[in-house]
């Protein structure tokens, strides 16, 4: 028994070795043309202004990946996926909705009943959100389209909080799905950029477990003989 406690706990030390997290800053505004740009899917020329990107099949949605990470945005209207644009153009912009109901402003609008969604493929920690208002200004200022106005924050489902858009949302929020939904009446946003930290199960983890079963199961036979 007492080797048993020692080969767990040099398991655990060994465990704290493991290396960093990855973590990440995805960009999708237009930022001076440094952005980052979806893996497929996407319909070009889709916004008023410029060259922007939009889903082609809505229900796919736009996929980014990056430093290990991937994250697939979608847009929704009453539960149905929606054209998702990513407005590069002009600067200052964003990811938001561009659905039926609303085919001109490029916001997640609360009038619209517009949503916007996040599917990390892993576990993480979203930090430092950046929200844009309409007319392509950020939050600070009320623009064409409205002010950014207020959302709910659902995470793997679960309602979280009421959270007023700014220009930059400190605070780290971990899940693997990230819901954005507009609350307020005449108000909207697109998310400019966000940073990503990755929390992944240490690798040696199942390793170490199936290591313990098996010096348990070896010392309870010697035990029974």
């Amino acid at each position: 028994m007492k080797k048993l406690l020692l080969v767990a706990a040099a398991g655990l030390s060994a465990l704290g070795l493991t290396a960093a997290a990855n973590a990440t800053t995805f960009v999708f505004k237009g930022d001076g043309g440094l952005y980052d740009t979806p893996t497929g899917n996407i319909a070009y020329d889709c916004g008023t202004v410029g060259t922007d990107f939009c889903s082609d099949n809505d229900a796919l949605g736009l996929t980014y990946s990056k430093d290990g990470i991937n994250v697939t945005a979608k847009a929704y209207v009453n539960g149905d996926a929606t054209q998702l644009i990513q407005d590069i153009t002009p600067d200052n912009s964003g990811l938001g909705a561009l659905s039926e109901l609303d085919n001109i402003n490029d916001q997640t609008q609360f009038d619209s009943s517009e949503i916007i969604e996040f599917t990390f493929d892993q576990v993480v920690t979203l930090s430092n959100i950046e929200f844009n208002a309409g007319n392509d200004t950020d939050c600070s200022t009320f623009g064409s389209e409205g002010p950014c106005g207020d959302f709910d924050l659902y995470i793997d489902n679960v309602f979280f909080a009421t959270i007023t858009a700014v220009d930059l949302l400190a605070g780290g929020f971990v899940g693997t799905v990230f819901r954005f939904t507009p609350v307020t009446s005449g108000a909207g946003f697109a998310i400019a950029q966000f940073d990503v930290q990755a929390i992944p199960l240490p690798g040696a983890l199942p390793l170490l477990f199936a290591g313990l079963a098996g010096l348990g199961f070896a010392s309870r036979r010697k035990q029974s003989v």
